[in-house]
């Protein structure tokens, strides 16, 4: 399978079956950008054209995380019953980040589905279009941050690893435990998030027995603006506070947080960190 290369040559002696994170380090200079934006996917028309592949099916897996993570998840092997795709609906709908049975679910579900020319036309399509454009917001995105305003103007260097997402409607409660009349008993607005961290402000000041966490947003889920609320569950601890002087509120955290269950992890990824593509 041809791809564009996005990770340092020693990534595959180094990460072995593990999942890729931010942490690790090994993404080259354009590597986040043509990862966030599929760009890396481009040069497997080859495998299509060489009949190995087709444009849409599911995409193929590493042995090594297979035989790790996916061998005995119930009905995974469906999957080889078909030509992996160049798109896969799992890719499409969900972040990379997505526990492997969430996945094979999704997966399984359109191979069910009879194929047709016709379908595969409108998938690929749709893809283009949004790859174009995430791929045009991402472009600027590096030019203004990292060109314009880093080496041009010298006005400001973006030093994160981590992307972070801004909310404007997204509320978190605070608890002391997982279940219980007081998991709602202290109330913040989330401000930003990143895989491994949050902020948010509040006027309640937090304890080191305040680690139970739950996020809630809204999100669209038609045009006529209906709304549905996502909520995750999280543990976490205090990574650093901040007492506000003049403010709406009290104090700011930054949370270091754990989701307490795989399906938590993928509400995070996919409602808060929006990491799919649709």
């Amino acid at each position: 399978m041809y791809k564009f290369r996005t990770l340092s040559s020693e990534a595959e002696q180094r990460i072995g079956a593990e999942i890729l994170s931010p942490g690790h380090n090994l993404e080259t200079k354009i590597g986040k950008l043509l990862r966030d934006t599929r760009l890396d996917e481009l040069p497997q028309l080859f495998n299509i054209i060489k009949g190995d592949m087709d444009f849409v099916g599911p995409r193929p897996e590493r042995p090594v995380i297979y035989e790790k993570f996916c061998r005995n998840i119930k009905n995974y092997d469906n999957r080889f019953s078909v030509k992996p795709g160049l798109i896969g609906f799992a890719q499409l709908f969900t972040p990379h980040s997505t526990p492997r049975r969430i996945r094979t679910f999704i997966d399984n579900r359109f191979i069910k589905i009879k194929q047709n020319y016709l379908l595969d036309i409108g998938v690929i399509m749709y893809v283009c279009i949004l790859i174009s454009r995430k791929a045009v917001l991402k472009i600027f995105r590096y030019l203004w941050k990292r060109i314009v305003r880093g080496r041009v103007l010298v006005i400001y260097t973006d030093k994160r690893e981590q992307e972070r997402v801004r909310h404007q409607k997204a509320n978190i409660h605070i608890g002391t435990k997982a279940n219980g009349d007081d998991v709602n008993e202290k109330t913040a607005i989330l401000v930003d998030i990143n895989a491994d961290m949050f902020l948010f402000k509040t006027n309640d000041q937090l304890t080191p027995k305040d680690i139970f966490f739950m996020l809630e947003t809204e999100i669209k889920i038609n045009r006529k603006n209906a709304v549905r609320k996502k909520t995750a569950v999280c543990t976490g601890e205090i990574y650093r506070e901040q007492r506000l002087g003049g403010d709406d509120f009290t104090f700011t955290y930054v949370i270091k947080y754990r989701p307490v269950s795989p399906l938590n992890y993928y509400i995070i990824h996919q409602y808060f960190l929006e990491e799919s593509i649709a």
